[in-house]
């Protein structure tokens, strides 16, 4: 435990180098972080600037495009929304995949959707479109990877509760964390690149969907990581594309948010060995 403690804490110390290293080696241009320990103390750490050109400075507290980290804000409602009794995880939808199967990536619908290339049809026939994807295997017989999971997740949050999704992140996620944000998009500056949403089906949905879409600050990725309800971050959860990442160690007690200005191919590379130690990425 002493070596953990100790891990953590050099971690924490080196943190500031490490995402400056990134920016010098052109691992992205800006990136803000925020880590904890087992002492719960956050450590906070900016490097780099908001867009490229840009003098503007990355703080912590610049706001980033969360990707698919945006599903871990889907999957606390859905989990809240199951205690109060709102919704049963467990009760088959008309298509015969339960909310939890969508949770767990089982429900076997496909991976995407072609309804953002569909220039001829308006946003709410493109959510039509993704809602009506046909199943690829029978619910529960296969793992595989779904946006399309989580819009309908987040169609069926709102039909059981006439909230819309926007609304329901901020009562079950930011307001009982006390905090602004994680907030959908687009989003004023700050913001790393852009502040346009990335994911080209959640932009041309032009609403709040389950997968992809939220903004916020490192520290308030760090806050959700922490207060996680048990289950919420599946098996083969962690790092994630886009550009955000959100690494939990519960036996260590660590928690690291990492957002980025880059799509993620390098993201998980220079996290992992970031995580390795204090030495940060070789």
């Amino acid at each position: 435990m002493e070596r953990t403690v100790n891990l953590a804490d050099a971690l924490a110390d080196a943190l500031a180098d490490a995402l400056a290293d990134g920016v010098r080696r052109g691992l992205f241009g800006g990136a803000t972080a925020a880590f904890s320990g087992p002492d719960g103390r956050v450590h906070r750490a900016a490097a780099g600037t908001v867009t490229p050109g840009d003098p503007a400075p990355v703080t912590p507290g610049t706001r980033a495009d969360l990707g698919p980290l945006t599903r871990l804000c889907t999957a606390v409602v859905a989990h809240e929304l199951a205690q109060v009794g709102a919704i049963d995880l467990d009760r088959p939808t008309g298509r015969g995949f339960t909310p939890r199967q969508l949770l767990t990536h089982t429900s076997g619908l496909p991976a995407g959707s072609d309804a953002w290339r569909r220039d001829d049809l308006r946003p709410a026939q493109k959510l039509q479109r993704v809602l009506d994807s046909p199943l690829l295997s029978a619910p529960g017989e296969v793992v595989r990877d779904s946006d399309v999971g989580y819009v309908v997740l987040g169609d069926l949050l709102e039909d059981a509760t006439g909230q819309g999704l926007d609304s329901l992140v901020e009562e079950f996620v930011t307001l009982p964390l006390g905090l602004d944000g994680p907030r959908f998009g687009p989003v004023p500056g700050p913001v790393l690149g852009t502040g346009v949403v990335g994911d080209e089906l959640a932009r041309s949905l032009r609403r709040p969907a389950g997968h992809a879409g939220l903004f916020g600050t490192a520290e308030e990725v760090h806050a959700l990581g922490r207060a996680l309800p048990a289950g919420t971050l599946e098996a083969g959860d962690g790092w994630r594309t886009g550009g955000a990442a959100l690494v939990l160690d519960p036996a260590a007690g660590t928690c690291l948010a990492l957002l980025t200005d880059r799509p993620a191919a390098d993201l998980a590379a220079f996290g992992k060995s970031l995580a390795r130690g204090p030495a940060g990425p070789t």
